[in-house]
């Protein structure tokens, strides 16, 4: 009966002894397979100047071909909507916006064309390949900075705008001024970091450059843009003798330019008398035109000499009828 039971308790304990050891076997198998995951998921920051073309490659896997993939997929994550580009079974581009994968001789890469702010996001690399598996996470940055000139209370200001969706950068101006500050404003879709700086009366540079510094795990990324300062704040405000000389300067300008016109009417006016003689000259004048020579009126003999004269041929008849 002793051995029995000294049997059977043998038998218990070499079965609790067999599951604790496979539970700890399972337990490290489970610690060494998130290992690798954590070790085949990388996470990185990047950070691109808005407007240039990017080209994302999923890791370092430089090396793999075209030939060599199972699969590719980049899933993307904008603010705006998500979608996906890759080569795998059944799977369409849904982004529709010029991203595409590129087979070039450094392996297979993302091309996003002139990268903007609405392009920032998480972009999410799954592959595969003949030689494993490798999954990527990248947190997309762009910068977008630009400069203005400004007049505030009759006294110029440079602004420096900034626009950003997760981080916000730093701003300062080259060369060095003070009298600045600092502001975001919430717009719809992202922020907008605005820096004003004052400037003095006796500021003698022509130009000031701001620069927008954008800090990553990864490193840092500045980006410049530089504005050109025009006007004078120290500028004396115009005498009342300057503006009469302007105005009697208008005037005799207006009275020169009339001299002017009138002087050449009188030249084309004249030239067109000249024409005008010129043609007629040549031009023979119709019968209608020309004036009514006088009639030839024969001269009417008076009536007493008419008489007399017919009265002489008829005593002269007489007298030659009574010979």
């Amino acid at each position: 009966m002793a051995n029995s039971w000294t049997l059977t308790v043998l038998v218990l304990l070499s079965i609790f002894i067999a599951r604790s050891q496979t539970r700890g076997e399972q337990d490290t198998g489970s610690q060494h397979k998130d290992s690798a995951l954590d070790k085949l998921t990388v996470s990185q920051e990047q950070i691109f100047i808005s407007g240039s073309d990017v080209t994302l490659r999923c890791g370092n896997l430089t090396s793999v071909k075209w030939n060599e993939l199972i699969y590719i997929i980049w899933n993307i994550s904008l603010q705006d909507k998500k979608c996906r580009v890759g080569v795998s079974p059944k799977l369409d581009d849904t982004c529709n916006d010029g991203k595409k994968l590129e087979n070039t001789a450094d392996g297979v890469s993302l091309f996003i064309p002139k990268i903007s702010i609405e392009d920032e996001g998480l972009y999410f690399c799954d592959l595969s390949y003949k030689g494993g598996s490798y999954a990527l996470n990248v947190s997309v940055s762009v910068t977008n900075v630009s400069t203005k000139q400004d007049s505030e209370n009759n006294q110029r200001i440079a602004v420096c705008n900034s626009k950003y969706k997760m981080k916000a950068p730093t701003l300062h101006w080259e060369p060095a001024v003070n009298f600045s500050s600092s502001s975001v404003k919430k717009l719809d879709r992202f922020f907008m970091l605005e820096n004003k700086v004052y400037l003095p009366e006796n500021l003698n540079i022509s130009e000031l450059t701001c620069v927008a510094t954008y800090t990553s795990k990864s490193g840092s990324v500045q980006h410049k843009s530089t504005l050109l300062l025009t006007g004078s704040q120290n500028s004396d405000p115009p005498s009342p003798w300057k503006n009469i000389a302007i105005s009697v300067g208008s005037a005799c300008f207006v009275l020169v330019a009339l001299a002017v016109v009138y002087k050449l009417r009188r030249k084309i006016y004249d030239l067109s008398a000249l024409k005008m003689l010129c043609c007629k000259s040549k031009t023979s004048t119709p019968a209608e035109d020309r004036p009514v020579q006088p009639v030839d009126v024969e001269e009417v003999e008076p009536y007493a000499s008419y008489i007399q004269r017919v009265n002489s041929i008829y005593n002269s008849s007489a007298e030659l009828f009574n010979a």
